[in-house]
Parts: structure tokens; sequence; C-alpha cells
């Protein structure tokens, strides 16, 4: 995830609350984000259009040279998050890379932790108080988390988005942060291409592995 970026706790207390795929309210900075990202995309002129075909050609390339979990942890790369996400996916970091290069995302993502598992996206990080330039044109929907508590080795101790405190985080010895950074997905994987958008948060093709969205308390399951 991150370091913190700019925003008071009074503006995500007034964010209203929404429901995510595995019907989990959503509260904080990433609540105000899905809203954002329901916003129909706006229209690009063809220059726009063109860099942006690059762009996603490229990253394309990059999440290729990875195609199972099992080629990334023979490159150094490591899941974190403690699991699968239904509509999220597992990440797996190696390196840190911050920015928008579309050869050099922060995390990997697959469709479960096994090591046949197969990549369906990546996902980019950046810092700052707005949103990054990111991608060509207006349509990539960059969010952030808010009370994220994490253990050792990044695992996830407390639902992320929640009302978790840092009394509370401190206490079951986890490391917290109030607001990360900026990330977007870029679902870009063949076969993989989430029907709610290139760059949408969540991937509606990636259920648990019993076909649904439902999760343990932390939001995560099995794969497929």
């Amino acid at each position: 995830m991150g370091d913190m970026a700019g925003m008071d706790h009074g503006t995500m207390a007034a964010t209203t609350p929404v429901t995510d795929l595995n019907g989990h309210q959503v509260v904080g900075v990433k609540a105000q984000d899905v809203m954002a990202e329901k916003a129909p995309d706006k229209p690009v002129d063809p220059a726009t259009h063109a860099l942006l075909a690059q762009q996603l050609v490229m990253a394309r390339a990059s999440a290729m040279r990875y195609p199972t979990v099992a080629a990334a942890s023979a490159a150094g790369y490591h899941l974190v998050g403690g699991g699968f996400g239904p509509g999220s996916g597992a990440h797996y970091i190696g390196g840190f890379s911050m920015g928008l290069d579309p050869s050099k995302p922060l995390a990997l993502i697959y469709d479960g932790i096994h090591p046949t598992s197969q990549m369906v996206g990546l996902m980019y990080y950046a810092m700052g108080s707005t949103a990054p330039e990111g991608f060509a044109g207006p349509n990539d929907h960059w969010h952030r988390h808010s009370g994220v508590c994490t253990g050792k080795g990044g695992d996830v101790l407390f639902p992320p988005d929640s009302s978790v405190t840092a009394a509370q985080c401190t206490k079951a010895g986890g490391f917290y942060m109030s607001i990360t950074g900026w990330m977007v997905h870029a679902w870009v994987a063949p076969g993989w291409e989430s029907p709610a958008g290139v760059f949408s948060h969540e991937n509606p093709d990636l259920p648990c592995a019993d076909g649904t969205f439902h999760t343990d308390t932390i939001g995560r399951c099995q794969g497929s």
C-alpha cells in the first residue's frame, strides 16, 4: 500500500458509504473514489486515444512476462494483503515502483494464490493529495484506502475502509495507515478484461472459487 495522502478525517466521515461486490459496506476515501468511478467515461480525441492504446499495449506486455504466480515468485514477487480478494484478485509486489510507467507496475494481480494461478491485471501506485495524471485521458479511475491495519508481511488484520481505529490496530500489533496513496488497476491480461472497464477497481469476473463473493471478515476467500 503506502504512506498517507492528504485528507482529513472530517472529509472521510462525510463520505456516503457504498457497498462493494462482497456486500461489505465501504466508508472513507475509497467510498468517495468508487462513487467517482461510476461516472460515464469521457470521450477522448484521436491523439489521446492512440497514446492510451500504446500505454495499454506496454502494460499488457509487462503483465504477460509473468503469466502465473510461479513465474512471479521466481522473479522475487511476494503476496501482500493476506490472500485473494474477490473482485480485486491476489496482489504480488516485487520491488517498489512509484508513478506511472506502464511497463513498471507496483503489483501483479492473479486469479488465485497457487503456483498455477493466472495473471489477470496490474496495479500502479502514486503519492499526492490528488489523483495523478496516470494513463492518457481522464478515464483511469484511481482510488485510495483508509483505515488500513497491516501486520507482519503485509497481512491485513482488519477490513480496510471500515471503522477500525489506530488504537485497535496498535493493540493487535499492526501498522496503521489513515489513508494510503493512490492506486489504479489495469485489467490488461487477455481474457480477463473487466466488464466494468479496463481501469475499474473491481473486476466482476474474479469471484471466489465457489463462484460467489462471500468472504471472511477480512474480505478474503479462495481464488479460482
